[in-house]
C-alpha cells in the first residue's frame, strides 16, 4: 500500500469533524459555541489540508487557495443555518 493512502493521514481530520458534529448536538442550546465549533472545524480542515499536501510534497499556492475557499464556503453555509 502506498503511503499516500494511509488512514493515519486522514484520521486526525475524521476525529476533528466527528468531535465537531457531536459538540454541535451536545451544545445545541448555545449558538455562540456552535458558531465557534463551525469556525474551529473549518480552520482545522484548512490546516489539515496544508499539512497533508506538505507531507506529500505537492503543496502549492493553488492548493492552499482551494482549501481556503472550500473552508470559507463550508463555514459560511453552515453558519447561515445556525
Amino acid at each position: 500500500m502506498k503511503e499516500k493512502y494511509l488512514i493515519t493521514h486522514y484520521l486526525p481530520l475524521i476525529v476533528v469533524m466527528v468531535a465537531a458534529v457531536f459538540g454541535f448536538y451536545i451544545f445545541a442550546y448555545d449558538k455562540a459555541l456552535k458558531m465557534s465549533l463551525v469556525i474551529a472545524s473549518g480552520a482545522s480542515y484548512f490546516v489539515w489540508g496544508l499539512i497533508h499536501h506538505f507531507i506529500h510534497k505537492d503543496l502549492s499556492w493553488e492548493v492552499a487557495f482551494e482549501y481556503l475557499i472550500i473552508c470559507l464556503f463550508g463555514v459560511y453555509a453552515i453558519l447561515i443555518l445556525v
